[in-house]
């Protein structure tokens, strides 16, 4: 491991422990500079990592999908900032949204849904549409009170495509190694982190809730960060 690649690690990882600090000891304010922090320092390191790529649609592509990710975090820490009604939280699953879009293209360029495998991507596509549905059942009553059923559901939507399209890269056999250890987790637990936010919003607040969502969103980027790195220096 270079010193570039542990030095960004390292302050990820500061980042992240600090922006825990703040959310226990109430200070969402103090967030703004330790939250938006993370997808900055990745996108630095892939950009570190992979100055010379053959794969630079691919690396375009990252890129926007880790940008609209940082817009949606400074939306949401806006939305926890404020007691009124800003729209905040829209705007911020909005930016999500796209980021979705992005890594759904990014993935399928590496693995097409194609006829071959149509009984495994029905498999895993069946898994997480129970999944997705059963969560929306879930908190679907105060989303409904909220008058956020269509952007929720279509995030929902997404989000699932976006786990089955990184799950599908695992028949690129030239990155197999890649889809197992670093793509499929970490889309695994971009899912999880969201349906914690989502539970912990809508249906259960728990204590420490957030910081359940903050460590799963950190581990998911960073697991798909470094998996992207890997494939673009391929």
């Amino acid at each position: 491991m270079n010193s570039s690649k542990v030095l960004i690690s390292f302050l990820f990882l500061l980042a992240l422990l600090i922006d825990c600090v703040f959310i226990v000891t109430d200070r969402p304010e103090y967030r703004i500079y330790t939250k938006t922090l993370l997808v900055p320092l990745l996108l630095l390191g892939i950009y570190i990592e992979s100055k010379e790529t053959k794969h630079e649609r691919s690396k375009i592509l990252a890129n926007l999908a880790f940008f609209f990710c940082f817009i949606g975090d400074f939306l949401l820490i806006k939305d926890s900032e404020s007691s009124d009604n800003s729209g905040n939280f829209i705007f911020g699953i909005s930016a999500f949204l796209i980021a979705q879009l992005f890594f759904i293209v990014f993935f399928y360029r590496l693995k097409h849904f194609t006829a071959k495998h149509r009984v495994f991507v029905f498999i895993a596509g069946s898994f997480v549409a129970v999944y997705i549905m059963l969560l929306l059942y879930i908190i679907w009553g105060n989303v409904s009170l909220q008058n956020l059923q269509i952007p929720v559901a279509v995030y929902a939507v997404i989000l699932g495509l976006m786990f089955v399209s990184a799950i599908n890269t695992v028949k690129n056999r030239s990155i197999k190694r890649i889809a197992l250890n670093y793509f499929i987790p970490g889309a695994g637990l971009f899912v999880l982190s969201d349906s914690i936010l989502a539970i912990n919003k809508f249906s259960h607040p728990f204590y420490y809730g957030s910081i359940a969502v903050m460590l799963t969103y950190a581990a998911a980027i960073f697991l798909l960060a470094t998996g992207i790195t890997r494939f673009l220096r391929k």
